[in-house]
């Protein structure tokens, strides 16, 4: 229930076992005589049902039975994002970026075709949705998104009814200008949509204060900082997208969604969007396995309960205002009943109202429709046959990408591949979770489950950092967006091999993406092949020469080098200052040489309390990890 309407989720009946899940949105019946209120409301109707666009929940029907106004809309299974964010941050978890990219993407997708949508006649109805919220951008079981809830919608052909200086809409989310009371257009959503990408990628609010007046007045100072400065983790190309979304001056923000919307689609290159809304689909299933399975049970057990009743219901005695014509006005017993022994393709309205009605009937004793904060359906002990024991143990559903991993829990092998179950697993204890692949830093975590509980862990490997190149005295040119790389050896006419691809012999000048990593490879008949990982330059050009071995040749030990090992720190969901032995190293994640023997390391983040030391072995030739939680 909200502070205009009350939400159901019912479910319609017809002939041949036609079922269709629907969301029922009804005005409340303190409000039904406000005429500002039923005018909003009928706006909202008018509106979204000229809005047929995958992104956006459709609109089905409209109308009102007594004193009741509702709208039938799509149903939409699964979570908005603010229940996604709020089970996140139950867990200490940071939504992966590519899906918060993902859903931001389709989101300005779905508001652009609402902004430029037109009358039939082809006059633009110039709509600015003014309510874009995480609660009103839903994301479905199936890796859909699509922006709800147009009830405080601007267009053109919408009597204007808001007072100078009134404002509508939830305050932390309104954009500068619109937070001044001042005149709005469709950037004003576009910096909404900013603010949820912003939220997103720090699990952080924006402009959460203790007063709405300071969270206006923050919004219009733009008193913020980009989203790396709370995730070091955010890419600089991400950070310029989100504050050029959030910029105070709607001139400087994205002149329309769609703009927005191929940035952050150039970002996702070169994941496919359909692959991204698969992966989504099953992060978000792993997410709410618990009331994927709660929904259904309470939907079968709805749809019992309705066709009982339908069964054992009686007939209904229509008044005048449901019968059509002046006769049925007239004589409304009379007409009633002709009505329903003879009907007609004319009189097929009647038939859906009445069908309306049972519905509505249902909704309101709780038969057919669940508000949506997923309350249990009550049963009495009679119903209750079969008592199911409380269970004893829970399951970790462990999901590794880009390459399959081993997974250890406790330091038990429970396979190797990239989705691994784990059952049995104990609860209330505490157990330790690792992934190790070859080439990757190992991924580590500590957890606790609850008993029962099916815990997903997405787990995404990043690749060892290769040791960069020596700094040159080259001078660089303007960034195009690509980057050259010259590639000698010595002898030449070396095979080069570019991410599994043949691309020529050395001395070769090869052109890719800016700041691209390249998987490089180096054959020749005789030699030994040389595979490394290659950064290309942000801009301009850069060179690598190799001297190839020969095979069979043994490379003379090194003399007095000291024995040296590595130290990978990550901060899961944030960042860290780090120390080695007292000393400060810089900010993690990152990975230092550090000479082999015993060291204290510490990460510190005072911003959000993170205070953590570690005593650590570093081996000669090998990685040590350390992982922290950095919310």
């Amino acid at each position: 229930m909200g502070g205009m309407a009350e939400i159901f989720k019912a479910k319609t009946f017809g002939h041949g076992g036609f079922e269709n899940v629907v969301v029922i949105k009804r005005i409340l019946a303190h409000l039904s005589e406000n005429p500002s209120f039923v005018k909003m409301f009928m706006d909202e109707a008018k509106i979204t049902a000229l809005l047929q666009n995958g992104n956006i929940v459709r609109i089905y029907d409209f109308g009102k039975i007594d004193r009741n106004y509702f709208i039938a809309m799509e149903c939409v299974e699964g979570k908005d994002v603010k229940q996604v964010l709020r089970k996140l941050a139950e867990r200490r978890k940071l939504i992966p970026r590519e899906f918060a990219v993902y859903i931001a993407m389709e989101a300005a997708k779905g508001l652009d075709y609402a902004h430029k949508r037109t009358t039939l006649q082809g006059s633009p109805l110039d709509i600015v949705h003014r309510d874009v919220s995480p609660s009103n951008i839903l994301v479905s079981y199936n890796g859909e998104v699509k922006v709800a809830d147009f009830g405080i919608v601007k267009a053109a052909n919408c009597a204007e009814t808001t007072n100078e200086g009134m404002l509508k809409g939830k305050f932390e989310y309104m954009s500068p200008e619109q937070a001044g009371g001042k005149d709005i257009d469709r950037r004003s959503d576009i910096f909404s949509v900013g603010i949820i990408l912003w939220e997103m990628l720090t699990g952080r609010r924006l402009f959460k204060t203790d007063s709405e007046l300071k969270t206006l007045e923050k919004i219009k100072s733009g008193d913020f900082e980009a989203p790396s400065k709370m995730n070091h983790t955010v890419p600089p190309r991400l950070d310029e997208i989100v504050m050029r979304a959030l910029a105070v001056d709607p001139d400087d923000r994205y002149a329309d969604a769609r703009d927005l919307h191929a940035d952050l689609l150039d970002f996702l290159y070169p994941a496919p969007p359909d692959v991204t809304q698969q992966s989504l689909a099953l992060y978000m299933k792993d997410l709410f396995t618990e009331e994927v399975s709660g929904e259904r049970d309470r939907m079968e057990e709805g749809t019992r309960l309705a066709q009982a009743m339908h069964e054992t219901a009686a007939s209904l005695d229509l008044e005048p205002d449901w019968e059509e014509g002046g006769s049925a006005r007239s004589q409304p017993g009379k007409a009633a009943a002709e009505a329903h022994q003879q009907p007609t393709a004319s009189r097929m309205p009647l038939v859906a109202a009445i069908v309306l009605l049972s519905v509505v009937i249902m909704i309101g004793i709780g038969a057919v429709a669940w508000i949506y904060l997923d309350q249990p359906v009550k049963t009495t002990p009679s119903e209750m046959q079969v008592q199911v024991a409380a269970p004893t143990t829970s399951t970790i559903r462990v999901k590794v990408s880009p390459v399959a991993g081993k997974v250890y829990l406790d330091g038990r092998l429970y396979g190797e591949q990239k989705e691994v179950v784990i059952a049995e697993v104990t609860p209330g204890a505490e157990h330790t979770l690792r992934v190790e692949a070859e080439g990757y830093q190992a991924y580590e975590e500590k957890m606790t489950l609850d008993a029962g509980s099916t815990l997903p862990v997405p787990v995404v490997l990043t690749v060892v950092p290769a040791t960069p190149p020596p700094p040159s005295d080259r001078k660089e040119e303007p960034s195009t967006g690509t980057a050259v790389l010259r590639v000698s050896s010595s002898p030449a006419g070396a095979e080069v091999v570019i991410n599994g691809r043949v691309v020529g012999k050395t001395p070769l000048d090869w052109t890719g993406k800016a700041s691209e990593r390249i998987g490089l490879e180096l054959r020749a008949s005789g030699y030994q092949t040389v595979k490394t990982l290659v950064n290309l330059p942000r801009s301009g050009r850069d060179s690598q020469n190799y001297s190839l071995q020969k095979q069979g040749d043994v490379q003379p030990p090194p003399q007095n080098v000291p024995a040296v090992g590595k130290l990978t720190v990550t901060v899961r969901g944030g960042w860290g200052t780090v120390y080695v032995d007292g000393v400060k190293k810089g900010d993690a994640p990152k990975t230092w040489e550090l000479p082999a023997g015993n060291h204290t390391i510490k990460v510190v983040n005072v911003d959000v309390g993170l205070d953590y030391s570690q005593d650590v072995k570093i081996e000669a030739g090998k990685t040590a990890t350390i992982s922290v939680s950095g919310q």
